[in-house]
């Protein structure tokens, strides 16, 4: 099923400001109890995420995280331009509902730009799952942020026009069973974040409402 999601670009000190916990990812990934936001339901699942009382991990922690602005509240920085101009009514839409913090990152509202296409592109990319770039907590009516793995970046941000059909073909051909699929135009914009990324120091995210 296809989901609106906002794909942007922050560092570090943005993310504290944005978001309740950031931390570091492991290493390797542990088995752990997590709740799937699409499923409803608690599945056993591999893990990145050390959890908030590593000390050596966190970058922040606010308790609680209700002392944080929601990411779709007024009175943040002004919006910014997305990394593509909306072209047709839904893209319009997409820009339009993405959360207002959000927007005044480099970014770009698209369709289906979930922590599993990040994972799979980064298969492609450098062979293997890597750890996210941060483990970010959003309040609980903000939805959910995944990264893509810092490895990903400079392959992705150096990837040339020609490139990007055999890319997503082998995303697409990981993805089959899922029923989702990566569209070219969506990988140019990832492109383009990926380039945005390394530029500012950052990191590229996306974010899935709940």
């Amino acid at each position: 099923m296809s989901r609106a999601t906002t794909l942007f670009v922050a560092t570090d000190d943005q993310l504290v400001q944005l978001f309740g916990g950031v931390r570091h990812a492991l290493s390797e990934p542990i088995t752990s109890l997590k709740r799937n936001p699409l499923m409803r339901r608690v599945l056993a699942d591999k893990s990145w995420d050390p959890g908030v009382h590593d000390e050596d991990a966190v970058i922040s922690t606010r308790t609680p995280t209700s002392d944080i602005p929601s990411i779709y509240a007024a009175g943040g920085q002004a919006p910014i331009e997305p990394i593509f101009t909306p072209e047709s009514r839904t893209e319009r839409t997409l820009e339009e509902t993405a959360p207002l913090r959000l927007r005044a990152l480099p970014h770009a509202a698209l369709v289906g730009i979930t922590g599993l296409e990040l994972e799979m592109l980064t298969v492609v990319l450098t062979g293997d799952k890597r750890p996210p770039p941060r483990i970010v907590d959003t309040d609980t009516h903000d939805g959910i942020v995944d990264g893509l793995p810092t490895e990903a970046l400079m392959p992705l941000a150096l990837l040339g026009n020609e490139q990007l059909d055999e890319v997503m073909e082998r995303v697409n051909a990981a993805l089959s069973l899922t029923r989702r699929k990566l569209e070219r135009a969506s990988l140019v914009v990832l492109r383009e974040l990926a380039r945005e990324a390394i530029a500012c120091g950052g990191h590229l995210f996306t974010h899935m409402p709940s």
